[in-house]
């Protein structure tokens, strides 16, 4: 690692060249002039702020996020994974990939238009050569690439003396605010913005660089400042040297306002290739980053790297890319494309700095600190800016980054650095439990959140299934493990976390709880107390009943320990019936005792086993005598509409004997209130041929709320 840094580039050679250049590029040479006469001195100078202001603030964001993190390859696309995960970070540095070999494209054209007003060449042939001399310098080295850079930059500094000192073609006053009669505003804003995207230029080459996080600060803002200068002397000097109807018709005016034609000419063809070579050398390592991270097909290939280092394979194919766009598209086509692409990677890069802050994680403990208005200015200024140019396809980029990080999302990547994704998640749930738990609490709000105290994980798997039916599509499951001190704890979680994942994967609230103890009955009741007074705390207590007369016995010993909590929690107690099952998971019956207590629980049970079964719900009562059924059918019918139970509930109102009557019943489950005593829940269970659920309400639940 020592020696890769010795060897590397440094901030001059590595950063501000390439940075720079590819900024003072096509867009000043040959669109500065066009933008001025479109939109008048005034106008000109706002569109040259505010694109700066963005950069400058995605810069200093950036900036902020490199003296916090380790960057290594992949410039952007490395700041957005290591902090977002690397499903965010490959739905963005994927986008970025191709608008870098999109610039590639880009700045070629921009070569061509010169190169054909002095040359009477093909243009199509002017392109390829152009692409191919490219293509072989970028494959051979990336320092031999910038170390030409130094000759280009040279001629760039003696066309912009050459123009400073040329003549002036304009006898009247400059136009201070244009009629914008050629393009709107937010056009000719989407057309000067690629002449500031060159901010990650250096950023990309950061695998390369001595010290990246010195280098990438310093150089590119520097390069930045350099650019804002140089942008706002040509606007002026333009506006004052031509008249406003040669600069709207003439995009290459420039060539006559040099002292010396001959540098203006250097100056162009050089910028316009150096910005060229900087993106074809950049993209090829973002591609590179994203294949060392899996986050691409045929990621072994593009990972490959020689042994000077160089991703040989992602350079050859980022060429035949911007090949084949090259032969397509036109200069001005390609501009508003590479806004909107370059504008989502700025939206990000302040994105990561705004979540980092705002969720005041520790960790995040950058050198160079900067004010929270900073990401928000440039991310609001990227967000608004991209809806002006053009909404219809901002909203298509944006759909692309979600479905690209959904289909990442599918492939399990796996991050080694961690990400502050799950700090978000918390910060919203902290704010979330404040503002929950000033409020008071009421019935309506009551969803089912269910502990479940289980010795073994097979105890939980044998009724997972009828969790499901109790908690989906909202509620919440804990399961409980007491676990004996001797035993292996990191075996038992990944058991029980094994039996969970079915539900998690349905992503439904699934929650392990282990603690180490020797006595279950004893220490379930702490324990219970304790998670009462927690957020999100578990509303009901669920049990199974053994077919072994001992373990019933210890059931009822577990709920005597519980009085003390009982008004606080509700109770359920399934006994599955050895033979029969859950029958077809169809029929429900519901009994409901005149004025029982536990009626709130076990309606809602009901109604979430129903619609989980699709099944049909039966509400069933036993009257003393016939005399009495027809107002009993009266009351239960109006409480289906109370309590707004399907239409298609049933009522059964019976004569006769209870133990009699369950005991003739056709049915695959059937829900009661709990029983006063062991020998009564027994003597139910000894005369049903079927599964119970025995209830029992808290004081939390209101079927009528």
């Amino acid at each position: 690692m020592k020696n890769t840094r010795k060897e590397g580039l440094g901030t001059f050679e590595g950063v501000y060249t390439p940075t720079v250049l590819t900024i003072l590029g096509v867009v000043m040479y040959l669109r500065m002039g066009w933008i001025v006469g479109n939109s008048g001195i005034i106008g000109t100078l706002t569109i040259i702020i505010l694109a700066h202001i963005i950069t400058i603030a995605t810069t200093l964001s950036m900036s902020s996020m490199l003296t916090n993190i380790d960057i290594g390859a992949g410039g952007a696309y490395a700041i957005v994974s290591r902090s977002l995960g690397l499903e965010i970070g490959g739905a963005i540095g994927i986008p970025l990939y191709f608008s870098q070999t999109l610039s590639v494209a880009f700045y070629i054209t921009g070569f061509t238009e010169v190169w054909t007003s002095f040359f009477d060449h093909p243009s199509w042939l002017v392109g390829l050569v152009v692409w191919g001399i490219l293509t072989v310098l970028s494959v051979v080295s990336a320092r031999l690439a910038f170390r030409i850079q130094y000759f280009i930059l040279g001629a760039m500094i003696f066309s912009v003396g050459s123009f400073i000192m040329g003549p002036s073609l304009n006898s009247g006053n400059p136009v201070l605010i244009g009629d914008f009669e050629q393009s709107g505003y937010w056009n000719t804003f989407a057309i000067f913005f690629p002449a500031v995207t060159g901010i990650l230029a250096g950023a990309s080459m950061s695998g390369e660089l001595k010290n990246p996080r010195q280098s990438i600060i310093k150089g590119t803002l520097a390069a930045v400042m350099t650019g804002l200068s140089i942008y706002v002397l040509f606007a002026l000097l333009f506006a004052l040297r031509v008249p406003e109807d040669i600069l709207l018709s003439d995009t290459s005016i420039i060539l006559q306002l040099g002292k010396y034609r001959i540098l203006i000419v250097a100056g162009i063809m050089g910028a316009v290739l150096s910005s060229a070579l900087s993106s074809l050398v950049s993209a090829p390592r973002t591609l590179a980053a994203l294949a060392e991270n899996r986050s691409i097909p045929l990621a072994k290939i593009f990972a490959k790297k020689t042994a000077n280092n160089e991703p040989r394979n992602a350079v050859i194919v980022s060429s035949l890319i911007s090949l084949a766009v090259l032969l397509v598209s036109n200069l001005d086509s390609l501009a508003a494309m590479l806004t909107l692409f370059f504008l989502t990677t700025y939206c990000m890069i302040n994105l990561v700095v705004l979540v980092e802050q705002a969720i005041g994680v520790i960790s995040f403990r950058p050198r160079f600190r900067i004010s929270i208005l900073i990401p928000i200015t440039g991310l609001v200024g990227c967000v608004f800016s991209m809806f002006l140019i053009n909404k219809w396809f901002t909203w298509i980029t944006f759909i692309v980054v979600l479905g690209i990080y959904y289909m990442l999302r599918r492939r399990n990547l796996v991050s080694p650095w961690g990400d502050v994704r799950g700090g978000v998640f918390i910060a919203l749930t902290e704010w979330g439990a404040q503002k929950s738990m000033s409020m008071p609490y009421h019935p309506r709000l009551w969803k089912p959140s269910i502990l479940i105290p289980v010795e073994n994980s097979e105890d939980f798997r044998r009724i997972s299934r009828f969790i499901r039916s109790l908690i989906n599509p909202s509620g919440r499951v804990y399961c409980l493990t007491m676990n004996d001190n001797g035993a292996d704890r990191q075996e038992l979680e990944e058991k029980i976390d094994t039996v969970l994942q079915p539900l998690k994967e349905e992503n439904l609230f699934a929650q392990k709880i282990v603690i180490n103890s020797r006595d279950f009955n004893q220490d379930l009741n702490i324990v219970l107390q304790s998670l009462l007074n927690v957020f999100l705390p578990p509303n009901t207590i669920f049990f199974t009943l053994s077919e072994e007369a001992e373990k019933r016995k210890k059931f009822l010993e577990m709920l005597k320990n519980l009085e003390d909590v009982r008004k606080r929690i509700g109770l359920l107690c399934l006994r599955i019936h050895p033979k029969y099952g859950f029958g077809q998971e169809k029929d429900i019956h519901l009994w409901l005792r005149s004025k029982s207590k536990n009626y709130n629980l076990a309606v809602l049970s009901a109604i979430q086993i129903m619609k989980n079964w699709n099944g049909n719900l039966t509400l069933c009562r036993v009257a003393e005598n016939s005399s009495q059924v027809p107002k009993i059918e009266k009351e239960l019918l109006k409480f289906v509409e109370d309590a707004r139970l399907p239409i298609s509930t049933k009522i059964d109102v019976k004569v006769g004997n209870f133990y009699d009557l369950i005991r003739e019943q056709s049915t695959d489950l059937n829900i009661l209130g709990m029983a006063n005593s062991l020998g009564q829940i027994e003597n139910i269970i000894d005369q049903v041929p079927a599964s119970i659920l025995f209830v029992g309400d808290s004081e939390l639940e209101n079927v009528l709320a």
